[in-house]
């Protein structure tokens, strides 16, 4: 008698499996595909199962049926190790790898399984139905578990061979599976009334489901597409692989624009939208292609490798697609598609710098053509950004940081009686990195807090020299970056390197910009207060640039506001007179001094002399410079 109580069971779990894996969403790219197609064979063979041990059990008379369910069970059920081995090539991206000669040897056991199924019903080899109507197996049943065995020890060969590329993770999920589904193979072997075999199979499923498919790892809520982890880990998994790539970019540059029009739900439809007329471009020239949504109006189509001859036309077809005005919610929508194609790794060499790539094409101008990658991507670029926070650990480990110096010339006393302190970075390998580069990942690492205090420890250090005396400087300006100013202890380590060098607080001002003044005022207030009962002026650096508040200004109390570039570079007008006007009257009324940033001819200096302002700052007078440097400039012009 046989036991059905795991073939139900396993019955039950496959379905279950397959209802909410579909109903996660789980059912676009191959790996989701063909774990679908691992779960249908497995429910097939486990009902057939089911079916045929029921007839042997109750000793059904109609012959017929009872060998059709056999075969079909065997039948079925021997093709379940194959799509295994398969599910772990595409798990590990080594598919493509699977040419001619090796798709024969593959099929082998499998093609033996089948001739021994076909001579059956003639020789009784792998089973039979005696004349008491009792199932028996006969003396080729083993080619069956033969056959599942190779494709076992095929599957610990690839677990091996590409565990890394496949991750630590799923190589443990499907690690654990093989095992279980192998000693429930030789349990059943010979014991055939435990039918654990489909059991077996159904829990390891369940492992492989929730191990790999986890809809939060891979997929976009938005969209219902792959997301952009995934899209980093697939294109690292090929150029691991040596597997050909190419990856098709769409960036719609005004999709932001297209947002503010429509509702959360419009956008989504404006998705579906999307990539139905990239789906529908896939499906007609037959390519599979995997799509993935990196964010906003941005998409990934990674070509199948078997159809790279077709990665011009399918570009060319979404580029003109995209370029065409369509009706949305009774909106006629333009869209500004760059496109872009991008051979993997030859053109970009990595996961992550292709999403930023992706990100960043619209840099470039709109031409509406296809782009080549090759053509608009800068690698060095990309190199720096990628290793920037190791870059920003060896400089400050390794002293690679400069201070530089730019005088600030005093109208009112006609000499350069202060100056601001700006961080460079010089590094070895990419030579100079402008601050705007790795200011920001600094700021994001946290290594902010120890460039910060660098640059006022060498700051303090000169003021404290001898040099500097000499030259009868009144203070010197040091930035603060977001972060910093954040920070609760900002106040006893500013003090604290002061002490150190012996540092008035009348000789260092605090620049920090508009952009953080209009960050949390309260912790800003606190720390501003703070330093300024200790005596340290401050300066609103950048006023002019963004939203401009007065409110912030007189909030704060600085001393010094300095005029951004923005000013500097208006035309010459009536209008713009006005403003600029008004602007140094207002700042002037407040009992503020006025530092002019970004002053580069005689006439623009005339323009502020006259207008009343304090300071001029600017390549008219000096770029920023070294301090041996900076030194002689003052002594030389001051003098």
């Amino acid at each position: 008698m046989k036991l059905l109580y795991f073939d139900l069971a396993a019955t039950v779990i496959l379905a279950l499996l397959l209802f909410t894996t579909i109903f996660r969403g789980l059912t676009k790219g191959r790996l989701n595909r063909c774990f679908i197609e691992l779960l249908v064979v497995g429910l097939f063979s486990a009902v057939a199962d089911v079916f045929a041990a029921y007839f042997d059990n109750t000793g059904l008379t109609n012959l017929n049926v009872r060998y059709l369910t056999h075969y079909t069970y065997l039948l079925i059920h021997s093709s379940n190790t194959p799509f295994v081995v398969i599910y772990l090539m595409i798990v590990s991206d080594t598919d493509y790898k699977l040419r001619r000669f090796k798709s024969i040897l593959y099929t082998l056991p499998f093609a033996a399984v089948v001739a021994c199924l076909i001579v059956n019903p003639f020789t009784g080899i792998v089973f039979d139905i005696d004349s008491n109507y009792v199932y028996n197996r006969g003396p080729f049943m083993f080619v069956l578990y033969a056959a599942a065995f190779i494709y076992v020890l095929v599957a610990f060969y690839y677990l091996i061979r590409y565990g890394k590329t496949i991750g630590v993770r799923r190589a443990l999920g499907i690690g654990s599976v093989i095992p279980m589904m192998l000693a429930a193979n030789i349990i059943q072997f010979f014991q055939p009334q435990l039918l654990l075999e489909m059991f077996a199979y159904a829990l390891s499923m369940l492992l492989v489901s929730s191990l790999i498919h986890r809809p939060e790892d891979i997929l976009d809520i938005e969209t219902g597409l792959s997301n952009k982890s995934a899209c980093i880990d697939d294109v690292d998994r090929c150029i691991k692989n040596k597997k050909p790539l190419d990856v098709i970019i769409i960036n719609i540059s005004n999709f932001d624009t297209l947002k503010n029009l429509f509702t959360a739900g419009d956008i989504r439809n404006l998705h579906k939208t999307f990539t139905q007329e990239i789906d529908d471009i896939n499906r007609t020239q037959k390519v599979f292609s995997e799509m993935f949504h990196i964010s906003g109006g941005i998409y990934c189509l990674e070509m199948n490798y078997n159809k790279l001859q077709l990665t011009a036309d399918i570009a060319a077809q979404i580029n003109d697609t995209f370029q065409n005005p369509f009706l949305f919610n009774g909106l006629e929508l333009k869209m500004m598609p760059y496109v872009c194609i991008a051979k993997c790794p030859q053109d970009i060499p990595d996961g992550e710098t292709l999403v930023r790539f992706a990100t960043e094409i619209v840099s470039n101008d709109y031409t509406g053509a296809v782009l080549p990658a090759s053509d608009v991507f800068k690698k060095t670029h990309y190199d720096l950004m990628r290793n920037m926070d190791n870059i920003i650990e060896n400089a400050i480990t390794n002293h690679l940081f400069h201070v530089y110096y730019q005088p600030i010339y005093s109208i009112e006393h006609k000499c350069f009686n202060s100056a601001e302190a700006l961080i460079r970075l010089i590094d070895p390998n990419y030579g100079f990195i402008p601050p705007d580069m790795f200011i920001p990942v600094a700021e994001k690492s946290g290594a902010i807090h120890r460039i910060g205090a660098y640059v006022l420890d060498e700051v303090c250090s000169f003021i404290a020299s001898p040099e500097f005396k000499e030259l009868g400087m009144d203070y010197i300006e040091v930035n603060l970056s977001v972060a910093q100013c954040m920070r609760s202890n900002l106040n006893d380590e500013i003090l604290g390197i002061m002490k150190k060098h012996n540092v008035d607080s009348s000789q260092i001002n605090l620049e920090i910009t508009e952009t953080t003044a209009s960050t949390s005022q309260e912790a800003l207030q606190e720390n501003v207060k703070q330093l300024q009962d200790a005596g340290i002026s401050f300066s609103l650096d950048d006023y002019g640039t963004g939203y401009s508040n007065i409110d912030r200004i007189s909030a704060l109390l600085f001393d010094i506001v300095k005029l951004d570039k923005a000013f500097v570079n208006v035309p010459d007008n009536g209008a713009h007179d006005i403003v600029l006007n008004h602007t140094v009257s207002m700042i002037k009324e407040l009992g503020m001094k006025i530092v002019v940033e970004g002053v580069e001819t005689e006439d623009l200096l005339n323009r502020f002399v006259n207008l009343g302002c304090d300071y001029i700052q600017g390549y008219y007078f000096s770029k920023p410079i070294p301090k041996d440097e900076f030194v002689k400039f003052v002594k030389s012009k001051n003098a």
